[in-house]
């Protein structure tokens, strides 16, 4: 049987994916996997400040917790693939303008006890700092 011609494509036509549920007022985030934005992160903070074995600590720490939903994050131990939280005046880099109003900072481990510390707004992880040296974002003691 001939098939026909392979239709046009419209180059002015969007590529998006429409979600097949929408998220409404009340859901629970919690039971969403981690979506983790890299756009806010500080300078002298981000990926290109890190050895290339400490770039692929972070690809696999982001990998292994976008299996995990964030109640099983919230559930895990702070040393392991779990967070902590960061009071914003123990922070000693600038704060992004866009995150001044943030009292608290997510800290996830990516490499042992070395750090990337961001704003979870319901399932997205804005990442905003990557610690490549102990104690460099915030003091561990």
């Amino acid at each position: 049987m001939a098939r026909g011609p392979k239709p046009q494509r419209n180059p002015n036509r969007e590529t998006t994916i429409e979600p097949k549920t929408s998220k409404s007022n009340n859901y629970n985030f919690d039971k969403s996997t981690p979506i983790f934005c890299l756009a806010h992160i500080v300078s002298g903070y981000c990926l290109s400040d890190l050895d290339t074995d400490k770039r692929a600590a972070f690809a696999l720490a982001l990998q292994q917790r976008c299996k995990m939903t964030w109640a099983d994050i919230k559930t895990a131990g702070r040393h392991k693939k779990g967070t902590e939280l960061m009071p914003a005046n123990k922070i000693k880099p600038s704060i992004p303008e866009r995150f001044q109003d943030a009292d608290k900072f997510l800290v996830f481990r990516y490499s042992g006890m070395l750090p990337m510390l961001g704003v979870r707004i319901n399932d997205v992880f804005h990442v905003l700092w990557i610690e490549s040296s102990y104690g460099q974002v915030y003091d561990h003691s």
